[in-house]
Order: C-alpha cells, then sequence, then structure tokens
C-alpha cells in the first residue's frame, strides 16, 4: 500500500517518552500513513513494549542487525519508506493534534510552487529533568496563520555566520516534510546515500539548501520538539549544569555512548571541523557542507574552503564564545581549528574584535525589531500563545498540552 506520509521514528532506551511520541501519531484521525518505528537494540524494555503495534495497520516495526550510530540509523531507517513526503521524529517529540490537516495544507501548496521541502515554526514540550537547562518551563507554543516562502540561500548563510542556527532551516525532524524526490536526489548524487556525515540533523539541513532554492514555512507548528533528559542533544556537555545525580548519571552515560559511536562510524566527522565534543552548531552545519559536495557546483565547494570565507566564518565563531564567555572553556579547541585550517589566529582576533562592535549594533537594532514583534504578537488577535511552567504544572503531559492547543488552532483548506 503506498501512502502520502511516512514518519520515522528511529529509538534508542525511549521508555515512557517513546510510548508518548507514538500516542501523539497514532491518536490521530488519518490513515493516510506509515509510523516507521527502528529499535536500534534497546536494553530497556523497549523492544517488547513495541510488541504490541505488530498488527496496528499503519505501523512498521524494524531493527537494524547491528548497534549503529545515530546518523547511520537515520540513514538505514529512512531507507524502508515509501511515502510521497517524509520526516524523522525523536523519541521524546512528537506530532502536533492537527498535523495531518496542516500537512495536507502545506503539501498541497508547495506542490502547486513545486517546492520539495517545508517547515514549521518550532513549539518545545520539555520533560520533568530539564530545568537545570531550560529553566522552569514545560511548554512554549505559538503560532501564527501565515505561510511563506524563504531563500534557502539566505537562511543557510545566516546559519553559517551564526545569525541564527540550522535549526530555522528544513532538516526533515519532527517540523519539516520532504519530499521523496528531494531524498532520493541526494542519493542518487551521493552514491546511493542519502546521509554521509554527523549530525544528521546537520545533514538533512544542507541537503534542502543544497538542492532547493526555496522552502516553504508555516508559522504554525506542525510538531512538538521535545527535550528530556534522554535527548542526545542535552547530553553533550550538560549533565554538569546542575541535574540530579540520576539525570547526570544517565546524561553522561548517553553521551559518551553518542561519541562513542560516531568515532567507530564508518561516516567521517571532517577534520577541519575539529572534534565533534566542540559542540557549536554553526560549526556542525559548515562541516555538513564539507560532507556533501557531491551536492553542490564545485565553485561553491571551493568557496567554503577558501581562505577569505574561514577568517569570517571563524570571527564569527570567535565572536560568539566570547560574547557568550565560553571562549576560555573551548580556547584549546578552538585554536586547535584554526591550526588545522592553517588561519592566522592574530588575525582572526583582530577581526573578531571588529565584528563585536558590529554584533553589539546588529543586538541593539535586533532587540529593538524583537521587542516590537512580539508586543505585536501578544497582543495580535492571529497570535496564539500556549505557555505553562513546569514547576505549577508538574504532571503536565505532552498530551493534555495537545488537547490545548487543539481547542484554539483551526486550520482551514
Amino acid at each position: 500500500m503506498s501512502y502520502k506520509y511516512s514518519i520515522i521514528l528511529p529509538s534508542r532506551n525511549g521508555g515512557k517518552y517513546l510510548e508518548a511520541c507514538i500516542d501523539t501519531i497514532i491518536c490521530q484521525d488519518s490513515n493516510d500513513y506509515e509510523l516507521i518505528i527502528s529499535d536500534d537494540h534497546s536494553t530497556d524494555g523497549t523492544k517488547e513494549y513495541l510488541k504490541r503495534f505488530a498488527s496496528h495497520p499503519n505501523v512498521k516495526l524494524i531493527e537494524p542487525k547491528e548497534e549503529l550510530s545515530m546518523t547511520e540509523h537515520w540513514e538505514w531507517a529512512l531507507s524502508h519508506a515509501t511515502g510521497s513526503w517524509q520526516m524523522f521524529v525523536g523519541q521524546d517529540d512528537g506530532l502536533q493534534p492537527y498535523f495531518f490537516r496542516l500537512a495536507d495544507k502545506l503539501t498541497k501548496i508547495a506542490e502547486e510552487k513545486k517546492i520539495r521541502t517545508i517547515m514549521s515554526s518550532r513549539a518545545y514540550y520539555f520533560w520533568q529533568g530539564c530545568e537545570p537547562v531550560y529553566g522552569d518551563i514545560a511548554v512554549g507554543f505559538s503560532a501564527m496563520d501565515k505561510i511563506k516562502v524563504h531563500s534557502s540561500f539566505y537562511e543557510a548563510t545566516k546559519a553559517l555566520l551564526g545569525m541564527q542556527t540550522y535549526f530555522e532551516l528544513p532538516e526533515m525532524y519532527t517540523t519539516s516534510l520532504f519530499h521523496k524526490s528531494i531524498l532520493d536526489e541526494a542519493k542518487e548524487k551521493q552514491n546511493g546515500k542519502v546521509l554521509t556525515c554527523h549530525p544528521q540533523d546537520a545533514n538533512l539541513g544542507v541537503i534542502a539548501c543544497s538542492l532547493e532554492k526555496n522552502y516553504l514555512k508555516s508559522y504554525i507548528p506542525l510538531g512538538w520538539v521535545g527535550s528530556s533528559p534522554k535527548s542526545a542533544g542535552m547530553a553533550l556537555g550538560s549533565q554538569n549544569k546542575g541535574f540530579r545525580n540520576e539525570d547526570a548519571e544517565i546524561l553522561k552515560k548517553l553521551e559518551q555512548e553518542y561519541i562513542e559511536k560516531i568515532k567507530k562510524s564508518k561516516l567521517k566527522y571532517n577534520k577541519l571541523a575539529g572534534d565533534f565534543s566542540f559542540g557549536d552548531l554553526s560549526l556542525y552545519f559548515w562541516q555538513a557542507f564539507l560532507e556533501t559536495p557531491l551536492l553542490r557546483a564545485k565553485k561553491i565547494n571551493k568557496f567554503l574552503v577558501s581562505r577569505p570565507f574561514k577568517y569570517i566564518f571563524f570571527s564569527t565563531l570567535l565572536t560568539r564564545l566570547w560574547i557568550g564567555k565560553d571562549h576560555l572553556s573551548k580556547k584549546e579547541q578552538f585554536n586547535e581549528i584554526v591550526k588545522i585550517n592553517e588561519c592566522s589566529l592574530l588575525l582572526i582576533q583582530f577581526i573578531t574584535i571588529l565584528f563585536i562592535f558590529l554584533v553589539l549594533i546588529y543586538k541593539s537594532i535586533n532587540l529593538a525589531f524583537r521587542v516590537v514583534r512580539k508586543l505585536y504578537r501578544t497582543f495580535s488577535s492571529s497570535t496564539i500563545h500556549v505557555y505553562f511552567n513546569r514547576s505549577d504544572n508538574q504532571n503536565l503531559t505532552i498530551q493534555e498540552a495537545s488537547e490545548m492547543v487543539f481547542k484554539k488552532i483551526n486550520i482551514n483548506d
């Protein structure tokens, strides 16, 4: 049977998070989808829990032959997808309760405009235990009835220079949909592989920006971006931020497992980007460009490793480190990256001083703009906000948050 949507859910010891995520998908009023759940040899009872879905008409249960790095697991799970539009969902994430209605509307517009990548604003659900990193928040949801076409080149440039993160780009993850044809094109250009490097979300963002001039953005979120003590992203270097001993230990083990699997992976992390543990999103994004040269013209690839670009790129990176007060903790790693790229640290520092003045001016202007925009959205009748803190809503579930949102959102055809 052919489905319109393939929702791919890679899992590894997901526990209660996985159960809630699945519930946000299969409880919706739609049958035009396949939910592919790929369990990477869990040891917490996940495999036994998933057996209850063996006879579900829309669920496909799979398991790789051996334990894989996250990117390799995603690639393997992706190879089983057949839907016209495809997306990944993390095991502590979820889909919005109106997902299929909104997705039908967006895919219709995208197909009319011949656009193959779709993304939406992000809505956040923070599981208990995230407070040391994200503060006292359980749910953060904002929606505006607006759909816009964005330039991939412009938005990717901003992500490379640290003016925004690549999370603001289509990355086929929880808030993004990719048409099967763009994935097939990437696979054909890259000798049978869609994903070629770590981290996988940056890799997918690069695919979208390299193969599509524009993408469609909805300002109504498609999914819940979840964060939990089982999130790989939160595990990288965050377990020392005041977590309970139990959660800190879970994060430490998760980080060690994540890094170790990357080291054993057949996929490379480009040496020009230094060590993966440096943990900068713009660096991850640039590295994904370096590892996907077959997706673009040679002149673009040449520019991305040129001396002028490197000086601008590393100066913007150092600017963020200085402003964010991370320079001392990452000083040695940063200096090593600069050395590997054969750039002058002194010149980078000089350019950085100039950039800091520009950034301060930009931040002042941007802050004023954001205040005005926030006030407009707060008082605008067309903007919907749902916010709950965790201290007053200890037991608020992602399903309950979805029910509250569903009452406020009306998706028109």
